[in-house]
């Protein structure tokens, strides 16, 4: 397995070295967030251990353009300083794979290796592909499809339903939805992320008939759940009156709300 350390004090650097090479893998440090852009462009990699704190493009930011532009692969684990509940609470909402605080016990972060390379075996296996409800998302090939049928989706689209996809059934809050998809808080009086939000659900159809349901949480931001599919059971028509056909507004999942 191959594992990218990005970390710019080459004394933490070599600290995480020693303890990951050891376990057989390959181990590639570079310095800056640029680096590591620039060669997860042109080489594959199982993991990527990241600082937050990095001279011209932070960690954060390196997560946000591993995860808009490679996908679910490969696994993001930060190695930092930064020990606030919300710095952790952020970075896992938006894709990291796990956190750890530095210093770092060596027997704690052999494990989270370990752990995470395991889990980027097993995804490696389905290639990239994650099923949700009647939905299959090809996040190497930037798709999503309905029982077999290709959705046309924008670039951003797709970055927006993806990170719904790889956090399925969690409640995300619009700040972290937005840093995640635009590399930023959007404004609180922007409506594009409302925008966003309603294009994806008509384009996809988002409904138990589905097998998926993107609901608004009023103050909190968002939650895509799998939701079992509704059967229609046909009711015997009245002596008294012709049975009506269903209205398409009874099929309309509680709570959905169109923004």
């Amino acid at each position: 397995m191959r594992v990218l350390i990005v970390e710019d004090d080459p004394v933490h650097a070599k600290s995480a070295a020693r303890v990951v090479e050891p376990l057989g893998h390959e181990i590639v440090e570079v310095s800056d967030g640029e680096q590591a852009v620039r060669l997860l462009r042109s080489e594959p990699f199982d993991l990527v251990i990241v600082d937050w704190l990095l001279p011209r493009m932070t960690g954060f930011e390196l997560l946000y353009w591993i995860r808009r532009t490679l996908g679910a692969s490969p696994a993001v684990l930060f190695v930092t300083s930064k020990s606030l509940e919300d710095d952790v609470v952020l970075a896992m909402e938006a894709g990291a794979d796990d956190y750890l605080v530095k210093p770092f016990r060596v027997a704690e972060l052999v494990s989270r290796v370990n752990a995470l390379l395991r889990r980027a075996t097993r995804g490696n296996e389905h290639g990239g592909l994650i099923c949700a409800g009647e939905y299959v998302l090809d996040s190497v090939e930037r798709t999503v499809s309905l029982r077999g049928q290709r959705i046309e989706l924008t670039p951003k689209e797709f970055d927006l339903i993806a990170f719904f996809f790889n956090n399925l059934g969690k409640l995300l809050s619009r700040k972290v939805v937005s840093i995640s998809t635009w590399g930023r808080e959007l404004d609180p009086a922007s409506r594009t992320l409302d925008t966003h939000i309603y294009r994806v659900r008509q384009k996809l159809a988002l409904a138990p008939e589905n097998g998926l349901r993107l609901s608004s949480v009023y103050t909190h931001g968002y939650r895509l759940e799998a939701v079992p599919a509704r059967t229609l059971h046909p009711t015997a028509p009245s002596h008294h009156s012709p049975a009506q056909p269903m209205q398409a507004a009874q099929w309309a999942p509680a709570g959905l709300a169109y923004e």
